[in-house]
């Protein structure tokens, strides 16, 4: 059956979706959204852990609350007008017990939520293995098939943690009737925890194809104010310690020794912004590396467009969406050998791979990608396979399977 059909069949079932995520990040919003239009209603859930607020202000506090804060974040988010959206909350304390009963504190929370709301749902897609508990108790009691994507952490790091959550990974992946993993990586532990190989399909993020494409250089630069005399490096991401942006800098310190027409640009806000600038002071490179904070997500075309060369010198990550979103816009990628990004960077005519954490080999990394000249329209066309309409027909043939195993049994 073709997936045109299948996407067909799921419409004529007049299927409703539940979809429990514990963030409304773009990647997620925007899948959701595509998905939506093949079912008759969609409930979205995102369970929020509930503390003190103004305790995000303490710096004491900034960095172990960040999950709080992006949670707050979500719960402002405006969606779709067809999509019924809902917050269950539950109680935390940014201590080890707490957060180690977090998955079943926030199961608790969201099926007391569907209860009072009396949510109708066929289908449910959990994002994150860890939330991924929610759809096995939903499944113990309403029998519902679920569907979890994997995201990264949840799969590298939380089963692994302790034997606590090594046991509710496990149970989770034994109720379970589909997984989808963003990268190869990912694929690869899921398997070695025991998951049958006939529940897991590969399939990345989706990137918007009607927002991501080439602009001339010089017309984005006039847009932003940006010399059009150097060489722009960019870096998208969370000023987080696992994004590696404190080796792009020290990396920065060598080649500004070499070149003098290079800059590097990095959006994003995060706990490792002052770290950063303390740095960069510390390097003398105030006027070579630049800080901008973050930054609509329309507007990043426009920076995309402006640089030159694209930098990921994450420490870890599952896929990141940036790098097919830099792709489309016909950019070379430098980007770290860990997660899904060898996966995106297939081979040398899309980018180059380093190793995490070594600044001297990123830095010769983007010396060398300075000096060559890249296949622009052969970027592009290799980010369409990671186009949201792609990713979205992807995933709505597994939804289709999932059903119709179902749709037999009964």
């Amino acid at each position: 059956m073709s997936v045109d059909r299948e996407l067909q069949c799921v419409t004529k079932l007049s299927k409703r979706l539940l979809v429990i995520s514990p963030h409304f990040k773009l990647f997620i919003k925007d899948q959701i959204i595509a998905i939506s239009n093949y079912f008759a209603n969609v409930s979205v859930l995102v369970p929020h852990p509930y503390f003190p607020y103004p305790f995000l202000s303490v710096p004491l506090f900034e960095k172990r609350l960040l999950f709080l804060e992006n949670a707050m974040d979500s719960c402002k988010t405006h969606i779709s007008s067809n999509i019924d959206s809902f917050y269950p909350r539950f109680f935390t304390l940014p201590i080890e017990i707490m957060r180690k009963r977090a998955p079943l504190i926030s199961a608790a929370s969201s099926t007391k939520m569907l209860k009072k709301k009396s949510i109708k749902f066929d289908l449910v897609h959990i994002h994150r293995l860890d939330v991924g508990f929610t759809g096995a108790v939903i499944k113990e009691n309403c029998g519902k098939p679920f569907v979890v994507t994997c995201h990264g952490s949840d799969v590298y790091d939380f089963p692994f943690k302790d034997e606590y959550r090594h046991s509710i990974a496990k149970y989770t992946l034994n109720k379970v009737d589909h997984v989808i993993a963003a990268s190869k990586s990912e694929a690869d532990k899921l398997l070695s925890l025991g998951l049958d190989s006939r529940k897991l399909s590969q399939i990345p993020n989706g990137f918007d194809d009607a927002l991501f494409s080439p602009v001339l250089q010089k017309s984005a630069r006039a847009e932003l104010g940006l010399p059009l005399n150097k060489k722009i490096l960019l870096s998208v991401a969370t000023l987080d310690e696992v994004k590696g942006h404190i080796y792009l800098i020290r990396a920065m310190h060598t080649i500004t020794k070499i070149r003098s027409d290079v800059i590097a640009v990095i959006i994003g806000s995060g706990p490792l912004e002052e770290k950063l600038r303390k740095e960069i002071t510390k390097l003398g490179l105030t006027e070579k590396v630049l800080l901008i904070g973050r930054e609509p997500h329309n507007r990043i075309p426009s920076w995309i467009n402006a640089s030159d060369i694209f930098l990921l010198p994450s420490l870890n990550e599952g896929f990141p969406t940036v790098i097919p979103e830099a792709m489309a816009c016909g950019k070379p990628i430098i980007g770290t050998n860990v997660g899904g990004i060898p996966d995106a960077i297939s081979d040398e005519d899309i980018g180059i791979l380093v190793n995490a954490a070594d600044p001297e080999a990123l830095a010769q990394a983007i010396l060398d990608s300075l000096s060559r000249k890249w296949p622009s329209e052969r970027i592009c066309e290799s980010a369409q396979k990671y186009s949201l309409r792609t990713i979205t027909e992807q995933i709505l043939s597994i939804y289709q399977d999932v059903l119709g195993k179902y749709i037999t049994r009964d």
